[in-house]
This record gives C-alpha cells, structure tokens and sequence, in this order.
C-alpha cells in the first residue's frame, strides 16, 4: 500500500510550501468519495484546494480492511462512512479529523460545504 510513503512525501512538500496536507479515508468503490473528488476538481474549488494543501487518498478497502492503523492514528472513526477527511500540519501533527461522518453523504454536501471546510483549515498564512 502507498499511503505512507504518499503521506510522508506529501508532508515534505508541504513544509517547503507551507501548506497543509489532507488525508481522505476512502476508496475507488465509494460514490461519495467520487462525488468529493470530483468537487476538489471544480474550477470553484481547484485553486483554494492548490493554494492551501496537498491531497493524499488513503484506501480503507471495500471490506474497511486495509489502513485500519492510519484510521487509529488519525482518530477517524470509520464506522461513521467515508470519505473521512483529515488535516495535517506540516509537521505532520494533526489538526482536525472529522468524527461524524460530515461528507459521508454527498446529498448534503454541496461545493459550498467544502469550501467553507477547505477555508477553515487553510493554513495561516504569514502576514
């Protein structure tokens, strides 16, 4: 599995950057985490999504089977549905994991959703 490898790169790049990483808990047979995807992709969510973060998809398996331990490190509880976002400092500290299940449904979140998300844990940028 790439996960660790693809966390520990994304975090090296977001030190030099100083942006944020966010791990989505997920994988390929899972409509919502498509529907957050495509949304990432959006020309209103593209540039602050680049701006602010590096994105690492972390795969749980369709029997929630495979990552189970970056699930427990990252305090996602998967139960809730997927995707699962979290956010990391640099550093690799964790800032936020979501604990309900907030995008677990795509028919409640809309492209509003994430940006307000995405603005949120944005990092602070130097003044």
């Amino acid at each position: 599995d790439k996960a660790r490898p693809e966390i520990a790169a994304a975090l090296r790049r977001a030190s030099r950057d100083h942006k944020r990483v966010i791990l989505v808990f997920g994988g390929n047979w899972c409509y919502d985490c498509h529907v957050l995807d495509t949304a990432f992709h959006s020309k209103e969510i593209a540039p602050l999504l680049r701006a602010n973060f590096y994105v690492v998809h972390v795969n749980i398996g369709e029997e929630y089977d495979k990552n189970l331990d970056l699930a427990a490190k990252y305090q996602v509880p998967l139960k809730k549905g997927v995707p699962a976002l979290v956010v990391l400092d640099p550093d690799g500290k964790l800032v936020y994991s979501q604990q309900a299940g907030e995008f677990e449904n795509s028919v409640r979140i809309g492209p509003a959703d994430v940006i307000a998300f995405l603005k949120k844990w944005a990092p602070a940028r130097p003044s």
